[in-house]
C-alpha cells in the first residue's frame, strides 16, 4: 500500500518504493505539488515501460512482461506522445519520436482494429502535431490513414469494416460492427482533413453519421450497440451509453465543435439523444443518486458502469455550448453519482459495473444483501474490477474547467491517492480485480496505454494552469488527445480568462 504523508509543514511525500517528496510551502503551491506528484507517477510508470517493454504496446507491471494488444506498434508510446509534451518531458519525447519515425504500419501479426488504431495511433499523432507541429508527425499520420484506416471504407456500402488486414491493405469481412467503433471515427478524420486540406478523410467519417440518421430508432436518438455491417441496420435491441456505444454519443457534439459549428446534423443527433437519455434512461435511487439505465426490448435494465462516467463532462460541455440549464442539471446529477461510486467503496476506487434499485421500486422486494448494499453504498457492484479507467476523472476535469469550482480538484486528488495506494507496482500501475477488498485487491498485471493518454493527463491538467490546453481552444478525442480548434469557443469559467 502507498500513502501520501505530510512529513513537516509544507512537505508532502508518497511513501512508495522509496520516499518521493515535493514541497508545498503555501496553499497557492498545493496545486503545483499535486501536478508534480501526478507527473512523478507518469515518470514512474514510463520508466517501468521504458525498462521492460519499450516498443511493445503494453507493460505487464507485476511480472515486467509485455503484451501487444494493439498490433505491436508501441501503443503506449503513441498514446503518451502528447502527455510527454504537456508535462515537459523532453528527453522521453525525443526518444519516442525516433520510435514513431521507424514504425511500419504494414507489419503486424494481427489485423488492425479500425476504431482503436484511429483513436490511439492517429489521435496521438495528430494531437502531438497540434501541440508541437513537426512534419514527421503529420506525414506519419497520413501514412497510417492511407495504409490502415481508409482501407476500412473499401466496402460495398462505404461503411467501415471493424478490422483491416495491414499486409494486404484490405478490410476484413465481418458481419457484425459495434456502434462506438464505427460511430467514433469522425474527430480524427475531420482533424486530419483540416491539417492536410484533403477532404476525403472528413467525408468518409461524416458519411457514416449521414447514413445513421436515415436509420429509424425505437427510442429517438438512441441506437442499439450491435449492427449488421452489410445492411447497416441494428442486429438487436440492446441500448446502452456504456462500452460499445459510449464514444458515439461523445463525438456527435465534439465533431460539431471541431467543425466550427459548420454542420447541424451531428449536433441535432446529440440533442435528440440527450433528450431521450433524460426521458427514458434516467433513473433515481431512494437516496437521490441518478444513473443512466440501459434498454433491451421493452425492459429497462438498472445497470451501468464507469465507462458511462465520461457523460457528465460531455453533457456539461454541451449544456454550456448551447446554454441549456436542463442538460446541465442532468450533468450535475450524474457527476455527483459517478464520484460517489468511487468514495463509497472500501478502496476509494470505482467498480467497473454496478446496478441499483430505483426509487419507484419497493426495496423490500429485493434480497436483504442488495438492500444493505443500497443503504451502505447507493449501488450494487456487479464487476468489482478497476481497469485504471479515467472517465470520472475526465468529467471532474470538465466540471472544474467549466465551472471554476475547486472542489472538483479535491475530488480528483482523492481519486489519485487511491490509485497510488492500490494500483502502483515496482514498475508501473496495474488494473485490479476487487475494489471492495482493501486487504487484497487482486492485481491483474496489465497497464493499458490509455493510462498514459487519459488518466494521468486529465489528472495533471486538473492541477495545472487552467488556461493551459484550454477547453476554449482544444477539443479532446475519446483517448484524451487534444485537437486544436481553428475557431475558439467560450466554454471555460470566466475566472480563468
Amino acid at each position: 500500500m502507498y500513502t501520501v504523508k505530510k512529513i513537516s509543514i509544507g512537505l508532502y511525500c508518497i511513501a512508495a518504493l522509496g520516499l518521493q517528496c515535493v514541497r508545498a510551502d503555501a496553499k497557492a503551491d498545493e496545486l503545483t505539488f499535486r501536478a508534480n506528484m501526478v507527473k512523478s507517477a507518469f515518470q514512474h510508470a514510463w520508466n517501468g515501460y521504458t525498462s521492460f517493454a519499450y516498443g511493445h504496446d503494453e507493460l505487464q507491471p507485476i511480472t515486467n512482461g509485455t503484451t501487444d494488444s494493439r498490433n505491436g506498434w508501441g501503443a503506449s508510446i503513441f498514446d503518451a506522445l502528447d502527455t510527454m509534451i504537456i508535462m515537459g518531458l523532453e528527453d522521453d519525447y525525443q526518444r519516442a519520436l525516433e520510435h514513431v519515425k521507424n514504425v511500419d504500419w504494414t507489419k503486424s501479426k494481427e489485423p488492425s482494429k479500425t476504431f482503436e488504431t484511429n483513436i490511439r495511433y492517429l489521435g496521438g499523432l495528430l494531437s502531438a502535431y497540434d501541440l508541437r507541429p513537426d512534419p514527421v508527425l503529420l506525414d506519419k499520420a497520413v501514412d497510417l490513414a492511407e495504409k490502415v484506416i481508409m482501407p476500412a471504407f473499401n466496402t460495398p456500402n462505404r461503411m467501415p469494416a471493424a478490422f483491416v488486414n495491414v499486409v494486404t491493405g484490405r478490410p476484413v469481412k465481418h458481419d457484425e460492427i459495434i456502434l462506438a467503433e464505427f460511430g467514433s471515427l469522425q474527430l480524427e478524420l475531420v482533424r486530419l482533413s483540416q491539417l492536410t486540406g484533403d477532404d476525403r478523410y472528413q467525408v468518409a467519417g461524416n458519411h457514416i453519421l449521414e447514413k445513421m440518421s436515415e436509420v429509424p430508432s425505437r427510442i429517438p436518438g438512441l441506437y442499439p450497440m450491435t449492427w449488421n455491417h452489410e445492411s447497416f441496420t441494428p442486429k438487436n435491441t440492446y441500448i446502452t451509453i456504456s462500452g460499445g456505444a459510449d464514444s458515439y454519443y461523445e463525438y456527435l457534439l465534439k465533431t460539431h465543435i471541431l467543425m466550427e459549428g459548420n454542420e447541424e446534423l451531428q449536433l441535432d443527433m446529440w440533442k435528440v439523444s440527450v433528450d431521450s437519455m433524460q426521458k427514458y434512461l434516467r433513473s433515481e435511487t431512494h437516496s437521490g443518486k441518478v444513473y443512466l439505465a440501459e434498454f433491451e426490448e421493452h425492459y429497462k435494465l438498472l445497470q451501468t458502469g464507469e465507462l458511462v462516467c465520461f457523460m457528465p463532462g460531455n453533457l456539461l460541455l454541451g449544456a454550456r455550448y448551447l446554454n441549456d440549464p436542463s442538460i446541465e442539471r442532468l450533468a450535475d446529477e450524474l457527476m455527483n453519482s459517478c464520484y460517489d461510486t468511487w468514495v463509497n467503496t472500501a478502496t476509494g476506487l470505482a467498480p467497473e459495473k454496478w446496478s441499483w434499485i430505483d426509487k419507484d421500486q419497493n426495496m423490500n422486494g429485493y434480497p436483504e444483501v442488495m438492500q444493505k448494499m443500497m443503504l451502505k453504498s447507493g449501488f450494487i457492484a456487479q464487476d468489482t474490477g478497476y481497469d485504471l479507467r479515467p472517465e470520472t476523472i475526465e468529467s471532474l476535469f470538465y466540471f472544474y474547467r467549466i465551472t471554476g469550482d475547486t472542489s472538483y480538484q479535491d475530488k480528483a486528488w482523492k481519486i489519485f491517492e487511491a490509485i497510488e495506494k492500490y494500483c502502483k507496482t515496482t514498475s508501473g500501475y496495474t488494473r485490479i480485480a476487487d475494489v471492495t477488498n482493501m486487504e487484497d485487491v487482486k492485481p491483474l498485471n496489465f497497464e493499458e496505454s490509455y493510462f498514459f493518454a487519459e488518466t494521468l493527463k486529465y489528472l495533471y491538467l486538473m492541477f495545472s494552469d487552467p488556461n493551459y490546453i484550454s477547453l476554449d481552444e482544444y477539443v479532446f478525442n475519446t483517448e484524451a488527445h487534444p485537437f486544436k480548434l481553428n475557431k475558439p469557443i467560450q466554454i471555460q469559467a470566466k475566472k480563468f480568462k
